[in-house]
């Protein structure tokens, strides 16, 4: 049984005063907060190795052992997302690295189409659109409802025999509802498409297994798992990754460049160093291992219950108050623990809301992010205007919540909105 009021200890910055007030941080869509064990084994490696590591390079002890750390973590990604072999992990910087890879180093033609849809995070729709743009081929979406769902059957008209990829979103940023991906990965393989799934909203807060899901490709922001700022993950299946085409290219990448008769002759590496070119975040892929340690030693399905009780009462506590919109599906059935909404008057804005549960309370700090979270698209399709600073307030939630927490929220909101009347 995990005790979730010592869980809450492994962060220290909850239990500081921030200018003496208490913090309340609804803010792990964005950013979750680092566990000591993290930071500790981060500082680790920058006092006792900080050494080069990597495949013929510093062979002595300390870049050594800063070599077998480093993929003894990409071993604990593999086993945290059920890959079949620790070379289908490629470290990079976020989630939005690891698009931008997939996108630019998957063959594709002209007469090739790319799915994606209108739901998607910016990064998981701009790298795609400027390669098909690039190449010719045609970009199409797959509109999400108002509520944020999908309807399998706009799947199955947009995908055909000149699909090459699809790339969705497992969990939304923005309304929290999850996709059902395992369908339709089913409907792509029909026509030999890849999937890549993002990843960044789902796999920190619930059981992922891309062998049962038979994703073609993952991509993860670690930083939304306990993890350390600038480490993302890409999964790929390895015979795939062994055909992609690298997006860098440089030192730590290569077998030999033999130079013969004023030419080059490069051999790279197989995968997955041929695509983590230059020097690597050795103290980075460190601290993601022990943040998957730290969330399997929880265990994702109790990770999973946890959130859902929270939101069950985050959810419900919103919907009965008058004065906000809810953005997305007010059901609990398939949702993340996020809840992005705005107040439903033309005197304050979404803005005003963040800034006074920041600000105003008397005791008080609850940190929010109010903005369109990088989901544009989604946004003019439900009605809000982007291009004039029209946007959401985002509420979510991690292992470190309590319902206190939540009691607090929504009493601040509900004076909120009695003070805009």
């Amino acid at each position: 049984m995990v005790v979730w009021h010592r869980i809450r200890k492994d962060f220290p910055v909850l239990d500081q005063l921030y200018e003496g007030k208490i913090l309340i941080y609804f803010d792990s869509a964005c950013m979750s907060l680092k566990p000591k064990q993290v930071w500790e084994t981060i500082e680790y490696y920058y006092r006792y190795l900080g050494a080069c590591g990597g495949a013929g390079r510093s062979t002595h002890s300390l870049g050594t052992e800063t070599s077998l750390l480093a993929e003894e973590a990409r071993d604990k990604v593999a086993k945290f997302i059920n890959a079949k072999d620790s070379r289908e992990i490629i470290w990079t910087r976020n989630a939005t690295e690891g698009l931008n890879i997939a996108a630019n180093s998957i063959s594709i033609t002209k007469n090739q189409n790319i799915v994606t849809t209108s739901l998607e995070h910016h990064s998981g729709m701009l790298p795609f659109y400027e390669r098909a743009k690039k190449v010719g081929s045609e970009f199409r979406i797959v509109n999400a409802s108002k509520d944020g769902r999908f309807d399998l059957s706009d799947f199955e008209k947009k995908i055909d025999d000149n699909t090459r990829i699809v790339s969705l979103v497992h969990a939304s940023n923005v309304t929290g509802t999850i996709a059902p991906l395992k369908e339709i990965i089913e409907i792509a393989h029909e026509h030999n498409a890849l999937v890549i799934s993002d990843e960044a909203q789902y796999a920190p807060h619930a059981p992922l297994d891309v062998k049962k899901l038979d994703v073609d490709i993952a991509v993860l922001s670690m930083h939304k798992a306990c993890g350390p700022s600038g480490m993302g993950v890409l999964y790929g299946k390895y015979d795939l990754l062994e055909e992609m085409d690298m997006f860098f290219v440089g030192g730590d990448v290569i077998e030999d460049v033999v130079y013969k008769d004023g030419k080059i002759i490069p051999k790279y590496l197989p995968p997955p160093h041929k695509f983590e070119a230059g020097l690597q975040n050795y103290a980075g892929m460190m601290g993601v291992g022990a943040a998957v340690d730290y969330l399997m030693n929880i265990g994702m399905e109790e990770v999973h219950n946890r959130e859902q009780s929270l939101l069950r009462k985050l959810l419900r506590g919103m919907l009965d108050l008058e004065g906000i919109e809810i953005i997305g599906s007010t059901e609990l059935k398939n949702r993340a623990a996020l809840v992005s909404f705005r107040p439903k008057s033309d005197v304050v804005s979404h803005n005003d809301v963040s800034m006074y549960m920041n600000d105003m309370l008397p005791q008080h700090r609850i940190m929010m992010r109010a903005g369109n979270h990088c989901v544009h698209p989604f946004a003019y399709s439900i009605g809000m205007n982007p291009g004039k600073g029209e946007g959401s307030v985002r509420a979510s939630l991690y292992i470190y919540n309590t319902f206190d927490e939540i009691e607090v929220f929504l009493g601040a909101l509900e004076d909120f909105l009695r003070t805009i009347g």
